[in-house]
C-alpha cells in the first residue's frame, strides 16, 4: 500500500513540475524523492526566523498551480526532524531565503486561521528562486496585495523591482522602475570595470536622474530597498 501511495504521489509531484514550468519558471522533477505519505505543496518563502526554541517558522504563500485564487497563506515549523533540501543535496535552514520556491511536505493537520498553520513538517525542498514578484505574479492569489497586513515581509518583497530602465543623453541617466512602496530606495553607482558600488542618492519616487558621467564609459546601477538589490542596469553614458 505504501509503495502505491508513493508512485500515486510521484505521479502528482511530476505533473506540478510539468505545470509549474508553463509558467516559466524551471523548477526539477523531484518526484524520485517524494515521500511515501504526507501531502506537499508548493509554496512562496515570503520570510523565514529562527524562533526562541531553536526551531524555524517559515512565512509561506502556498501556490495553487490550478487555481491561483485558492492559494494562500500560512505558517510552518522547522524542527530538528525536518529534511532539508535542494537539488545538490541538504542543506541547512541558513540557506533558505525569501522568494525561494519550496516544495514542502507536512503529515501533520492545517489549522484555518488567518494565516493557516501547518503542522508536522518532515521536508522542505528548496527547487528554485525568484528575486521579483513580476516574477511569480500569475502564481499568486488576487488578494496577495493583502499580504503585507499579515507578514510585513511581504512588502519588501513585493517593491522590489523587477527591472530598471535604464537612457541616457548629454552625460547623464534616468533611472526609472516600477514603484510599489513608501519605502525608501538607496540608488547605487559604478564603473562597469570597478567592484566598488557607491551611493548616488535615495528616494522615494520611482525615478532619478545621476549628472556628471563620463560620455563613452560604461556605468552600472542597482536600487535597494530594506537590504534587498534589484538586477544590475548596465549603460555607456553619452
Amino acid at each position: 500500500m505504501k509503495k502505491l501511495l508513493a508512485m500515486l504521489l510521484a505521479g502528482l509531484m511530476l505533473a506540478s513540475v510539468m505545470s509549474v514550468a508553463a509558467f516559466g519558471l524551471e523548477l526539477p522533477d523531484i518526484s524520485e524523492i517524494s515521500p511515501e505519505e504526507g501531502r506537499t505543496i508548493y509554496a512562496l518563502v515570503i520570510d523565514i526566523r529562527e524562533g526562541s526554541n531553536g526551531h524555524w517558522s517559515l512565512d509561506l504563500c502556498k501556490l495553487d498551480l490550478s487555481n491561483p485564487d485558492r492559494g494562500g497563506l500560512n505558517s510552518a515549523s522547522i524542527s530538528d526532524d525536518t529534511e532539508l533540501l535542494n537539488a545538490y543535496g541538504a542543506i541547512t535552514a541558513d540557506d533558505i531565503s525569501m522568494g525561494d520556491i519550496v516544495a514542502l511536505t507536512y503529515t501533520g493537520v492545517v489549522f484555518e486561521v488567518s494565516p493557516g498553520i501547518i503542522e508536522g513538517t518532515t521536508r522542505v525542498y528548496v527547487v528554485d528562486h525568484v528575486d521579483t514578484l513580476a516574477e511569480i505574479e500569475d502564481l499568486l492569489p488576487s488578494y496577495y496585495t493583502n499580504f503585507g497586513d499579515y507578514f510585513p515581509s511581504w512588502n519588501v518583497f513585493a517593491s522590489i523591482p523587477e527591472s530598471l530602465d535604464c537612457t541616457t543623453s548629454d552625460g547623464k541617466v534616468t533611472l526609472s522602475w516600477r514603484n510599489t512602496s513608501d519605502e525608501t530606495y538607496i540608488v547605487y553607482w559604478k564603473r562597469s570595470s570597478s567592484s566598488e558600488w557607491k551611493i548616488a542618492g535615495m528616494t522615494t519616487k520611482h525615478k532619478v536622474n545621476i549628472i556628471g558621467l563620463k560620455s563613452g564609459v560604461s556605468y552600472d546601477f542597482k536600487v535597494e530597498i530594506l537590504g534587498q538589490d534589484s538586477e544590475i542596469a548596465t549603460i555607456t553614458a553619452e
